[in-house]
């Protein structure tokens, strides 16, 4: 399957953008999104042009953000239109500006590009998961010490769930001989169980670069999106999609709430503890780093889609003779 050098990335739950500032690292980039005047959603760089303050201590001022050091303020394409010391009549530089971030938002995420600096009306749509469609949600998260690549390779392995959860979800796994089945898609793949009494009916579908969904029942998915922070940690946005009545709403969060806690728990330190961090850190072979087995056809999946996109990133690169790219480079 060929995939594009670049990609958008869920960086931020539109639950969280609303009338304030919010300060988020991702890859390792301190950043602060935002809405401007109309509503639209924005990201800079979390850091002064004038003394380096975080800008996320600021506060949003007619659609723009001011620092709270100086006033200095910038617009959403991290211009600098004000600065208050030298009064209205002073020619603003035109360097006198921080790093914007190429973003958009939609099925309840705001979205970054990661990939090849080009015109926004060159980027791909965001990526489709039609089992969520005419579904409602409910949103928890909790943050893993761990590099996301490991955190998203957890969650497509069933051979640890009678070993790691054998007090909750593996509890009922009476033998511990798994047998699973890949099937490609045009930028994933869907992960089924064999010899299970829900198999075809209960699967797990990825897709590239960090969304799982599982789906549960007729109408119930369960979705993990996985958000890069840095090298050792990575933000986890938990949903469960259902067709319930809104007044229970309340309800299925707490039930949100607690079953990811349930059951994430007992994966934090298994995954926190893996070494290599990065299934495919620079420099590193993972078949010498990682002795994988048949019944891991999906890490070996992703890793393909890993290995794929990466000689994408090459391919680009030697065809502009060069790599510019918006929230850094895309081979972490």
């Amino acid at each position: 399957m060929k995939l594009s050098p670049g990609h958008w990335y869920p960086v931020l739950s539109s639950l969280e953008l609303r009338d304030r500032l919010v300060a988020k690292t991702r890859f390792g980039l301190p950043l602060v999104f935002w809405r401007d005047a109309n509503g639209r959603a924005v990201c800079l760089e979390d850091r002064c042009a004038h003394r380096g303050a975080a800008l996320s201590l600021g506060k949003a001022v007619d659609g723009a953000i001011e620092c709270s050091f100086h006033g200095f303020r910038y617009d959403g394409a991290g211009r600098c239109v004000r600065v208050p010391a030298e009064g209205d009549e002073w020619q603003i530089p035109e360097q006198l500006r921080v790093t914007a971030h190429t973003i958009t938002e939609g099925g309840g995420y705001v979205w970054a590009w990661r990939g090849p600096d080009v015109a926004r009306e060159s980027l791909p749509a965001l990526p489709r998961q039609p089992m969520l469609e005419g579904l409602r949600y409910v949103e928890s998260r909790s943050t893993w010490n761990a590099h996301y690549t490991r955190c998203i390779e957890n969650v497509i392995d069933y051979s640890h769930l009678p070993f790691v959860h054998r007090r909750n979800i593996g509890a009922f796994i009476r033998d511990p001989v798994t047998k699973v089945d890949v099937k490609p898609f045009a930028g994933g793949f869907r992960f089924d169980l064999l010899g299970h009494k829900a198999t075809g009916r209960q699967f797990v579908e990825f897709t590239y670069p960090t969304l799982w969904a599982n789906k549960i029942g007729r109408k119930s998915v369960l979705v993990a999106t996985f958000m890069p922070v840095d090298d050792r940690h990575t933000e986890v946005y938990f949903r469960w999609y259902h067709a319930l009545p809104p007044v229970l709403r309340p309800l299925m969060q707490l039930w949100g709430r607690f079953s990811q806690y349930l059951v994430f728990k007992d994966d934090l330190p298994i995954v926190a503890s893996q070494l290599p961090a990065n299934v495919d850190d620079p420099g590193v072979d993972d078949a010498h780093a990682d002795k994988l087995v048949p019944s891991d056809a999906g890490l070996v999946a992703f890793r393909k889609l890993r290995r794929d996109h990466r000689a994408e990133i090459r391919a680009w690169a030697t065809e502009q003779g060069g790599w510019r790219a918006s929230v850094g480079v895309p081979t972490e």
